[in-house]
């Protein structure tokens, strides 16, 4: 069977419930989060996406986690991903981030542990009916129990005990600089070298960077990632008000 057949044939899966009404996915999500997951609130509805948050108060910092739900009803499909920031200007960003403090990923990807998924594979598919997207949803919830969950939790432990953060968070909190002026040189050394993180050569990204590669006991994966996280630490202090 091809991809599309097989989208095809969940897409217009027949069951005995009414079509979807203006509203009703809505509802849908907010019982059934409430139910399984209380800690998340509804946020708000934007751009096709409903959004529901848990906060937590990590080592003095906001921690901001969301659920993205993107629901479209005329392609029969969501889209969902999970999101641990704590840089606000990230907040409303769609983009998907592999970095160490402002994660986002596709909860179809936590689950199956690739990137590589084939297009049938790659959404939550419904029939634009209440019964069987009702049951999309509850799958949607218990993916998001099985997998995101423990991605959040992960970012929280390194948020609380990484060697590493801990360095960098107080490279930043010492930092006595001119933020807008900061923010200026770096945009400029980014813009200059095609968005590269490695064309930049600001003066106190290259000392936070270096102190960062000096920490001891870092794995490899974690060490490719100190350039970004460098960057995004001091996004993180150029941005905070």
């Amino acid at each position: 069977m091809s991809w599309y057949s097989k989208i095809k044939s969940k897409i217009e899966k027949k069951d005995d419930s009414p079509e979807l009404k203006k509203g009703q996915v809505k509802q849908i999500l907010i019982s059934e989060f409430g139910r399984e997951l209380p800690e998340f609130e509804f946020l708000e509805y934007r751009n096709g996406c409903y959004i529901f948050e848990n906060v937590q108060v990590i080592n003095g910092r906001n921690v901001y986690e969301r659920l993205h739900i993107i629901f479209a009803l005329k392609d029969r499909n969501f889209s969902c991903s999970v999101a641990s920031r704590i840089n606000k200007t990230y907040l409303r960003s769609n983009s998907y981030n592999t970095g160490l403090i402002n994660g986002h990923i596709n909860l179809i990807v936590l689950k199956k542990g690739t990137g590589a998924i084939p297009v049938e594979e790659a959404y939550y598919f419904h029939n634009g009916r209440v019964k069987t997207t009702t049951k999309i949803i509850e799958q949607i919830v218990k993916d998001i129990k099985n997998y995101g969950i423990s991605f959040l939790q992960k970012q929280a432990n390194q948020f609380e005990n990484s060697d590493l953060l801990a360095a960098g968070f107080s490279f930043i909190e010492k930092l006595e600089i001119d933020k807008a002026e900061l923010n200026d040189e770096l945009e400029k050394d980014l813009i200059s070298g095609g968005h590269s993180i490695s064309s930049i050569k600001t003066e106190t990204y290259l000392k936070l960077k270096s102190e960062l590669q000096g920490v001891a006991g870092i794995d490899r994966d974690t060490r490719k990632k100190i350039p970004k996280l460098t960057y995004e630490l001091l996004e993180f202090y150029a941005n905070e008000k």
